[in-house]
């Protein structure tokens, strides 16, 4: 259907007019004409609707067929928790043993056991005190497997204390002559921190099984403490064993009695009961 716009009915007015209808005979046809008019524009208007109904589901279809692009995360996002680092603890290397009976405290190596008051064999080491009376209260050996496919059978580090010695005895040692020979070894000044102490060292046996046995004694608190340092030996039948480093072992032995620490309030005249010693782990300073 052709469309007419409002120019189209006024030409056809003054189409009308020229015409001259007269009467009511005119007025019927201009009637007719406009109204013709007005219902061609009405059908136009309402075949142009469908059009843009067509043109927005066309475009909705669209928007419906687009591939849906994932939003960004926030940059604001909370940053994971720290993951907590396990903490490995190496145990120490040392124990601290300390006795509050005799005052005395050092630090040995864990591996080593440890003895005290009736448990340690005093009979297996004899004291080089001058007079009897002494007492052993603590005992650290070495195990044998420390020194394997060797000639080592023993070796120790052990505190006895003596009551009974005045300080000029304290400082004599049963194992020298009492003649005091010119030719047999006379004892040694060692100054350990601020602990003045009279060494000796005493020897015995032969090369099938040999005793090396060092003292420092020492007169702390009205006591004498009497410190040992020993080393036994033994071939055996087994003739392939090697020798073991003596100097090596006696320096494993000398690290202990570095770390001694006699305590001036100890009291050892009242140590006729059992000790009451305690050890703790403790890294080696």
């Amino acid at each position: 259907m052709k469309k007419l716009d409002f120019r189209s009915v006024e030409r056809l007015a003054d189409a009308a007019g020229r015409t001259r209808f007269s009467g009511l005979a005119g007025v019927t046809v201009i009637s007719g004409l406009l109204a013709g008019s007005l219902l061609t524009v009405g059908c136009s208007h309402k075949e142009s609707k469908p059009a843009a109904s067509e043109t927005q589901t066309s475009v909705n279809q669209l928007a419906l067929n687009q591939p849906v692009v994932p939003t960004p995360a926030s940059s604001m996002t909370a940053a994971p928790a720290p993951v907590a680092k396990k903490v490995v603890r190496k145990r120490p290397s040392t124990v601290k043993y300390s006795d509050q009976t005799y005052g005395v405290a050092f630090r040995y190596p864990w591996q080593y056991s440890l003895k005290t008051g009736d448990a340690v064999d005093a009979e297996s080491v004899p004291m080089d005190f001058v007079q009897p009376g002494g007492q052993a209260a603590v005992s650290v050996d070495v195990p044998k497997g420390f020194y394997p496919d060797s000639d080592f059978a023993s070796a120790f580090f052990r505190v006895n204390v003596n009551q009974n010695l005045t300080e000029a005895e304290c400082n004599q040692f049963a194992s020298l002559p009492s003649d005091k020979d010119k030719d047999a070894v006379q004892p040694a000044k060692l100054t350990l921190g601020d602990l003045d102490m009279q060494e000796i060292e005493d020897i015995s046996g032969d090369d099938a099984g040999q005793a090396d046995t060092k003292y420092y004694h020492l007169f702390h608190n009205g006591a004498c403490y009497e410190f040992a340092l020993g080393l036994s030996t033994q071939s055996g039948a087994d003739s392939d064993s090697m020798p073991v480093n003596r100097e090596k072992v006696f320096r494993r032995l000398e690290t202990i009695l570095a770390t001694v620490k006699v305590s001036p309030e100890a009291n050892p005249q009242v140590a006729g009961s059992a000790p009451t010693p305690t050890t703790q782990n403790e890294p080696t300073k």
